[in-house]
């Protein structure tokens, strides 16, 4: 959710600027701008829609500074526009910034009283209009920020400029990411090291109260307290192969694609019995209750390894939604509790919001999280890398399934931890996820089957997804995939509660998805599924051979997944959904990639 550039080097930044908020499009945005510091002054570009409408004014203007931020909004205070956009300027000074400033509007009135003159909707403008109020008073820079920052409530990363000192990029992190570099050509501030790549080969991440101070040849880190600090390095990987499409037409199906990589790489990190425990904050013979934090896509990986943890292991496992988790009232920590927070950028602002009340509250932590270098990663009691690699489609897909596959595991290695080896289960669950490379591949091989049922969604209003058991979480994030990309309205129902209510819904030709696979609940599920059809409904079904064969009477269609181990079922059936989402908004004519209204790294509330 939003994009945060900045550069200064002995040569025009611009070009590297723009460069560097295509490497943040990923993030999801609706706006982009720069602001640059030349022989003039400031000088501000922005323009609405994409990072290349951006690009364009840049090669028609200009820009000459040789030190300048830039930034892609995603819009929560005022509509996507050219005025809304940042950086957001006041007299001698730019700013960009991600998060929200929560007290703004008592600010913005008592900044209007004052004469000021602000133009935007934007919570955002207070702060350069702060900061020149407190250089006109008599600060430097760097104090007039530290100052602005006492002032404001909320969660933020803020990378600024004054013509006071044109030769410095100042940077300022209070719960939002934020990192620093040096490099060959010049400094660096971005939001996401990933936007760092070839420039740099290392960076160090801010902590929260922390300023930097970016030259072009060295960087000075002040804590809160105004003391100079060595903060953490992280590698930054050289090249920028993740945004290569690999012959793909989109993100999402090249990393659609990349799914039987991701889970070779599982195996080849966590293959066998006991790594993955190793993890652990805690020994898993002394585990008595795990409760899993997520949000979204992550939220219903969690879901179906709540099945996996009580059936393997024999643990009671609960599952929260982070947004409503974190205002709950929470119990002390009893002995034996886990929590595991679940979250592909490792800087969603609900999950993070969790964490510091669980550790607040003394309960052992555990990240799962595919960036290394996070916050999630870094302030949890411990964490596990899911090695998805760089996700650039927003709706997620290999990092979903990676999430499952390390669930998957971790149940298993706690299982046998606590119970020993059973040679009846847990070794032929093993043996599945050994097997899911291949397991994964062959399910792919259904996409033109997919193709031909997305066809017939280009005209739906609605639809539905019907399942049961450990299938059910699927169909939720079946129905979540779909209309994030192609907009048509889809919910995920448990098919036993069709009856309850949600069968109303069903008329003449209603698309439905039914999740149906070989095992002790495919009869049940069956008498489900042929009630909606008798009602009119349109039955595609995705399931093994099994559970197609037993519902072609009612089904107009089938998607059929390799037969494989039950305990693996859910991860295969998820991937003809993935493709049905991609497909049918490729057919709708949308930006399959970027979904409007979304954004990758939701780090705000």
């Amino acid at each position: 959710m939003c994009g945060i550039f900045g550069a200064v080097a002995g040569a025009p930044v611009a070009d590297t600027l723009v460069e560097g908020l295509r490497r943040l499009e990923y993030r999801g945005y609706d706006s982009a701008g720069v602001a640059t510091i030349e022989s003039g002054g400031l000088r501000r570009l922005c323009a609405v829609g994409r990072v290349g409408s951006l690009a364009e004014r840049v090669a028609t203007e200009h820009p000459a500074g040789n030190i300048g931020i830039a930034h892609t909004r995603w819009a929560t205070h005022g509509k996507p526009s050219e005025r809304n956009s940042h950086p957001h300027m006041a007299p001698g000074v730019a700013v960009v910034h991600n998060g929200i400033v929560e007290n703004h509007r008592a600010l913005r009135s008592e900044l209007s009283a004052a004469g000021c003159a602000l133009r935007s909707d934007t919570d955002t403008e207070v702060i350069p209009w702060l900061v020149a109020r407190n250089m006109a008073a008599g600060n430097s820079v760097e104090d007039a920020l530290r100052t602005t920052d006492r002032t404001l409530e909320g969660s933020y990363a803020v990378a600024a400029l004054h013509e006071r000192d044109p030769d410095t990029l100042y940077g300022l992190r209070r719960g939002s990411p934020l990192v620093a570099a040096i490099g060959p050509q010049g400094g660096y501030l971005a939001s996401d090291a990933n936007a760092l790549a070839g420039l740099v080969t290392q960076a160090v991440c801010l902590e929260d109260g922390d300023l930097a101070e970016v030259h072009r040849d060295r960087l000075v880190v002040r804590d809160a307290e105004g003391a100079t600090v060595d903060r953490r390095l992280i590698a930054v990987e050289h090249g920028t192969s993740s945004l290569d499409l690999g012959g793909h037409a989109h993100y999402m199906l090249k990393e659609i694609y990349d799914q039987p990589r991701v889970a070779a790489l599982i195996n080849d990190c966590y293959g066998g019995i006991g790594v993955l425990s190793n993890f652990l904050p805690v020994a898993p013979a002394h585990i008595r209750r795990i409760t899993m934090i997520a949000c979204g896509t992550s939220f219903y990986a969690a879901s179906v390894a709540k099945r996996w943890f009580e059936s393997l292991a024999g643990i009671r496992a609960d599952v929260e939604i982070a947004s409503e988790y974190r205002y709950r009232p929470l119990p002390p920590a009893e002995p034996g509790e886990l929590a595991i927070l679940i979250s592909q950028s490792g800087e969603t602002a609900d999950t993070l919001a969790c964490l510091k009340r669980l550790k607040e509250a003394g309960t052992p932590t555990l990240g799962l999280v595919n960036v290394v270098h996070s916050t999630l990663a870094r302030e949890a009691d411990s964490f596990v890398p899911l090695h998805a690699g760089v996700e650039n489609g927003v709706a997620s897909t290999k990092a979903f399934i990676a999430q499952l596959l390390v669930l998957a595991r971790l149940a298993v290695d706690i299982a046998d931890r606590r119970r020993g080896l059973r040679q009846d289960h847990v070794l032929s669950c093993l043996r599945a996820l050994e097997q899911m490379p291949n397991t994964i591949t062959a399910a792919l091989h259904n996409e033109s089957a997919v193709q031909a049922l997305a066809e017939t969604f280009r005209d739906a209003r609605s639809a539905l997804f019907v399942a049961r058991g450990p299938l059910f979480p699927i169909a939720l994030e079946g129905a979540l995939k779909l209309k994030e990309t192609s907009y048509i309205h889809a919910e995920g129902f448990a098919a036993g509660e069709l009856k309850h209510g949600p069968i109303a819904l069903v008329e003449d030709g209603t698309p439905v998805v039914a999740l149906a696979c070989s095992g002790d609940l495919l009869d049940k599920t069956g008498s489900n599924i042929r009630e909606i059809a008798a009602r009119g409904a349109r039955i595609t079904v995705v399931g093994d051979r099994g559970g197609i064969l037993s519902l072609m009477d009612v089904a107009v269609g089938a998607l059929t997944i390799p037969n494989c181990e039950e305990f693996v079922q859910p991860i295969v059936s998820v991937l003809p959904l993935q493709l049905l989402a991609y497909h049918a908004a490729v057919q709708r004519g949308l930006d399959v990639d970027r979904p409007r209204n979304l954004a990758k790294s939701v780090t705000v509330e």
